[in-house]
């Protein structure tokens, strides 16, 4: 499936090019419709309409019962945007109920902006299969009155979708495919066609580089042992670069402390969801246009059940020299972020780091399907996800250092544990953020680190514009609060 192209055409040349076997979603802003919809809405047929919270759905035909139209109205728009989208995926999933139609045209009414590209993208995606390599639509058209005021708060929108679709398709892949070589192989390639540079460092390079708690992780992997990748662009001795760094673990059984299947085992290959996250918005960014300094690293391995796998009890040092014990094989993310976070640091002394990992199961108790959450942001980039978040329809809360967050990870036995853990009588309050503050011991610099667990896949079965597996949130609002930075 590939991304669309919105093409010019007037409303009023609408029901003549919309051939005989589409259905045609006329999608306009929140609480406007353009004279010509109001005049269409008039003609709606009164048995078609539905009632969707505070969405008002119109139908009608063009010809004589052959050419199908449906207008979604918002009848409110003081709702938050991601709710929006939610109450929009709700009357979309049956779209297809109503009508017999597998074609589909879109319509970007006077007035259409961002917001709504994202529902047209909701809309294609919906029905598409778990790779986004086919759907249930055989065809697709999109249009709009006045493309480039629809696009032009969104100019790369091609590309960002493009890229989106491709963080889902990594995401929703068997492991036994994308590896930890095959990541590699991936950036490989891309760097080899961006001008890029590129570096993998296997096991003697981590071992030299003292990445015991990488090679710990991955230590009783063969399909998928441990590697750190490296790729970078506009790197330069006068400034700074932006570091992005995605947690690959390509499959999570949780180790000697074996996950039970109520912990989400048979989904476990979306644990490299901070990987495929980072790389997909570093590839999108360079092909954009991106042109300051940035680079991204990826420490990606598996966490096997084997005879050589971590064991718990086990005290390991780390590349910055504090030493861990393991309390919990499946506290394996924060372990090889660390390292990673360790050598990008002494190597690049960026001027910003950002970590983005499927890190902790307690973010989906803590901020459930929806709400991301978000530490260590300066207020910049607060502000700046915020307003995307507003116009891409994705939510999120921020946490700021706390002293109690970051001493729960102390322990007598070594440096810092990797089960962190807030007082017994706060033990279900502090996963991600206890989890966040283990990471902040490894930063030299500013730093933000996201935890995408609880967003990343559609646990709740209606996260908007998804079906099965990756949800695809977060990414185009951090495409453009990264962008911005």
């Amino acid at each position: 499936m590939k991304p669309f192209t919105i093409e010019k055409l007037s409303f009023e040349n609408l029901s003549t090019t919309v051939a005989a076997d589409e259905l045609c979603v006329i999608l306009s802003p929140v609480g406007v419709q353009s004279g010509g919809v109001e005049g269409l809405i008039r003609k709606a047929y009164a048995p078609l309409q539905r009632k969707n919270h505070y969405l008002t759905v119109y139908a009608g035909f063009f010809g004589n019962h052959d050419r199908p139209w449906v207008a979604p109205v918002f009848t409110i728009n003081g709702r938050n945007a991601l709710e929006r989208r939610w109450v929009f995926h709700d009357w979309a999933k049956s779209l297809q109920t109503m009508f017999a139609n597998k074609k589909l045209v879109i319509f970007l009414d006077e007035g259409c902006s961002t917001a709504d590209i994202v529902r047209a993208e909701d809309l294609v995606t919906l029905f598409s299969g778990p790779l986004y390599t086919s759907s249930k639509w055989t065809s697709v058209r999109v249009f709009a009155q006045d493309p480039d005021a629809v696009t032009k708060d969104d100019l790369h929108y091609k590309l960002r979708f493009e890229h989106q679709l491709e963080f889902r398709r990594w995401v929703n892949e068997n492991p036994d495919s994308l590896t930890s070589i095959e990541i590699g192989d991936r950036l490989r390639d891309f760097a080899s066609s961006n001008d890029c540079t590129f570096v993998t460092l296997e096991e003697s390079a981590l071992q030299e580089e003292g990445m015991n708690l990488l090679l710990a992780v991955g230590q009783g992997a063969k399909k998928s042992p441990p590697r750190l990748h490296i790729i970078s662009k506009n790197l330069s001795s006068d400034q700074a670069p932006l570091a992005l760094i995605g947690k690959g673990i390509t499959f999570d059984t949780g180790g000697i402390n074996l996950k039970p299947h109520e912990s989400f085992v048979n989904c476990m290959k979306n644990d490299m969801g901070g990987a495929a996250l980072t790389a997909q918005i570093f590839m999108g960014l360079i092909r954009s246009g991106y042109h300051k300094p940035i680079l991204l690293a990826i420490p990606a391995c598996e966490n096997a059940i084997d005879s050589r796998s971590m064991k718990p009890g086990v005290i390991i040092k780390s590349r910055k020299g504090k030493t861990v014990i393991v309390e919990h094989t499946d506290a394996e993310g924060r372990l090889i972020l660390a390292d990673a976070m360790s050598y990008v640091w002494d190597k690049f002394s960026p001027a910003h780091m950002y970590t983005a990992a499927t890190l902790t199961t307690a973010s989906l108790r803590q901020f459930t399907n929806f709400f991301t959450p978000i530490h260590f942001a300066t207020d910049k980039f607060k502000s700046d996800v915020n307003l995307a978040a507003a116009h891409y329809g994705e939510a999120f809360t921020f946490w700021d250092d706390f002293l109690p967050f970051l001493n729960g990870n102390k322990i007598n036995a070594a440096d810092l544990t990797n089960m962190g853990r807030m007082p017994s009588h706060a033990s279900m309050g502090g996963g991600s953020n206890v989890a966040a503050h283990f990471l902040r011991e490894f930063a030299d610099g500013p730093y933000t680190h996201i935890d995408i667990f609880n967003s990343i896949w559609n646990w709740s079965g209606d996260y908007p514009g998804a079906h099965y597996g990756c949800t695809g949130a977060v990414f185009n609002s951090l495409w453009q609060a990264i962008a911005n930075q």
